[in-house]
């Protein structure tokens, strides 16, 4: 994971992407872009709010994204510009809601220092009898699960060609290291450094609970539905975007990088 410090344009254009209408509490959303908006009241820049398309559209110099929900947004679209996360998001530094302030101004002051990390990038595997799928990214994990809860449907795992393992389960998931401390961490995925370049693998409510977890390389993984009992669903972090038959495989690996503006404790 590289880091770097981060400079503002003399002019800058801060981008806040909308709240999630469906979140938990959209009113304490709401409430963030307005204090982000009033943080920028004295300062040299200006503001664009909108979906994460409008606000990539006026090539803001910095993004800001609300919670897990608006940094996921973001990370799908694959922006320019870095992001400086707010409210609490497992497995990355953010600032709080209530340091907004003092956090936006820290950047905007040239303290922030730049952080990449990795996405996945996610697709069925070339040659698959199903058409229409492309690839799509994910900021903390990606996940095969049976649609109908306490399904049990066969998977395997295969990493740089060589069979890791297979195995009965609800599920599996593959968590970047930022992932590896959010949802992935309930299935006992093993916490994973920043600094590490691999992902964390582990079944989701294994037939078997001796059951394995492995932290493998980041690149050539693949993932397979072997007997299905049920609608197996492919999810990048938190969206379904496909179907899996069975016998069908999906390949995972690093693809790109998000960059994330990480603001030192001493300035908030």
């Amino acid at each position: 994971m590289d880091s770097a410090a981060w400079l503002a344009d003399d002019d800058p254009i801060v981008g806040v992407v909308d709240p999630d209408p469906d979140a938990i509490d959209p009113e304490a959303d709401r409430d963030a872009v307005t204090a982000i908006d009033a943080a920028l009241v004295d300062r040299d820049a200006s503001i664009a709010t909108g979906t994460v398309e409008e606000v990539l559209a006026a090539a803001p110099s910095m993004l800001v994204a609300i919670r897990e929900a608006g940094l996921t947004a973001v990370a799908r679209a694959e922006p320019d510009a870095p992001v400086l996360p707010i409210g609490p998001v497992p497995g990355v530094e953010t600032v709080p809601v209530d340091a907004i302030e003092a956090g936006l101004g820290a950047v905007l002051d040239g303290d922030a220092v730049e952080r990449d990390r990795p996405l996945l990038g996610v697709e069925r595997e070339p040659g698959s009898t199903t058409s229409g799928s492309d690839r799509k990214r994910a900021l903390f994990d990606v996940t095969l699960v049976t649609e109908e809860p306490a399904r049990i449907s066969e998977y395997s795992v295969r990493s740089r060609g060589e069979s890791i393992a297979q195995f009965r389960a609800d599920g599996v998931v593959v968590a970047t290291p930022a992932g590896s401390y959010g949802y992935a961490s309930a299935v006992d995925v093993p916490r994973l450094s920043a600094a590490v370049d691999a992902v964390g693998v582990a079944p989701i409510a294994p037939f078997v609970t001796a059951t394995r977890r492995w932290v493998l390389p980041a690149d050539d993984l693949a993932l397979a539905v072997e007997r299905d009992e049920g609608d197996v669903s492919l999810l990048a972090d938190d969206r379904i975007v496909e179907t899996i038959s069975p016998g069908e495989r999906v390949t995972v690996g690093v693809d790109g990088t998000l960059a994330t503006l990480v603001v030192p404790e001493s300035s908030l």
